[in-house]
């Protein structure tokens, strides 16, 4: 039970990361919250971050993970399974990235995921954001670069789970368009 929980846990910090660097929406609609001024840099940062339609790969990989408590063994079979970086291909339809980073939005609300800031212009983006799931908490930081073929983003993350138990990761995740959709 606590393996699954940990796994668990480890698979929602970097499907969380994906999320958060794919889009980058989810950033935006936590800025929302503030005056005119930050609701229309907010809008500039969407206008800025959208993908072209086609085929994208999404790679994660992790660069450093510590779970304190978990006896040596099971990290070592937490970072083996993340070792080899994980990978997925999907499609982004010419209607799903004239939505830019609303749909990223979206799925990041079901994570019930806030923003604290969102910042995408000039080939660069910046994000704080805390999801919170199923008794879970987890607090990120972003940093990256994006065209509209796909962007590079460093994660930083420390979640907290039922029990008082923790873990600390810091991952890349990198999108890229591979072509027209198959």
């Amino acid at each position: 039970m606590r393996k699954t929980l940990i796994l668990t846990a480890a698979v929602a910090v970097l499907a969380l990361g994906a999320c958060g660097k794919q889009g980058g929406d989810e950033a935006a609609a936590a800025g929302g919250n503030g005056g005119d001024a930050a609701s229309a840099a907010n809008k500039a940062a969407e206008m800025a971050f959208r993908f072209q339609p086609g085929q994208y790969r999404t790679t994660i990989e992790v660069q450093k993970m510590t779970m304190p408590g978990l006896p040596a063994a099971a990290q070592e079979q937490m970072k083996g399974m993340f070792a080899k970086g994980m990978t997925s291909e999907y499609c982004i339809k010419p209607e799903d990235a004239a939505k830019g980073v609303e749909e990223m939005k979206n799925q990041m609300a079901k994570g019930d995921c806030q923003f604290e800031k969102f910042e995408a212009s000039g080939g660069t983006v910046k994000s704080v954001f805390t999801c919170k799931n199923q008794g879970m908490e987890m607090h990120s930081s972003s940093e990256g670069t994006y065209t509209d073929t796909g962007s590079q983003v460093a994660i930083v993350a420390d979640m907290s789970m039922p029990g008082g138990k923790g873990m600390h990761i810091e991952q890349t995740v990198k999108t890229e368009r591979i072509g027209e959709c198959k």
